[in-house]
């Protein structure tokens, strides 16, 4: 009744609280003929991450992570000094993943909130303090921007996590994750693609998505240095 009233108007379906549950409800829906009542795919990181894309079950609609926090109430801000599941490392190779299995958004539960990790920025009175999960989304929102299209993005190193986007304007951006404890150099190939330069962004226990380096490309090729436990982006243009 609500599409028949607004056209326009697009519906979710169904915010469960992990991927896993998610795939269980839209496998009963298909039994009853029902995953066409619906616009977006939409689940919560709570209880299970993504394992594989959901689109076997869809209908191809696009699907959003739309909730995951903490909920607590401690604080996490660092970046990568404890291991715990809410820093910003951990953040970034989740999303990679969630990428990399056909994600098309990832959202945080709230952006600012009085103390805990339920937020990105921690509000005291007239003080704040900014996780370094924000950066991890920064590293990729920045510059994957809306509209842009996922491109086909593969890495040889085990301990390497890439995806790589394309603008409507042209530009390209490759986020990169660097699980190891050391740097790795990379050969990159840009099968093609008609770029010439760009900029890399680096994160990591020192830096916030800070500018680290012009890049040339040659012949559709660029060496890349990825520091260890970091992420750094490159950005790229014609």
């Amino acid at each position: 009744m609500v599409k028949k009233a607004f056209p326009s108007l697009a519906v979710s379906c169904c915010d469960s609280t992990g991927a896993r549950q998610q795939r269980a409800l839209l496998f009963e829906l298909g039994r009853l003929n029902g995953t066409n009542l619906f616009d977006v795919n939409t689940y919560h990181n709570y209880q299970s991450d993504i394992k594989r894309p959901f689109d076997d079950l869809l209908q191809g609609q696009p699907t959003i992570e739309t909730e995951w926090s903490d909920g607590g109430t401690n604080w996490t801000p660092t970046w990568d000094r404890s291991g715990n599941n809410f820093e910003g490392f951990r953040w970034a190779i989740y999303m990679n993943n969630a990428f990399r299995n056909n994600v098309s958004g990832w959202s945080h539960w709230w952006c600012t909130w009085a103390g805990g990790d339920a937020a990105l920025v921690n509000v005291n009175g007239t003080s704040y303090q900014v996780a370094s999960r924000l950066w991890a989304f920064s590293s990729y929102f920045r510059f994957a921007r809306p509209g842009a299209l996922r491109i086909e993005a593969e890495s040889g190193v085990e301990e390497v996590y890439v995806t790589a986007w394309q603008n409507t304007n042209g530009t390209v951006a490759i986020p990169v994750v660097n699980a190891a404890h050391y740097a790795y150099t990379l050969n990159i190939n840009l099968a093609g693609m008609n770029l010439t330069h760009g900029f890399a962004y680096l994160t990591d226990n020192e830096h916030n998505v800070t500018m680290s380096e012009e890049i040339t490309i040659t012949g559709g090729r660029f060496k890349a240095t990825i520091e260890p436990r970091a992420m750094k982006t490159y950005f790229l243009d014609r």
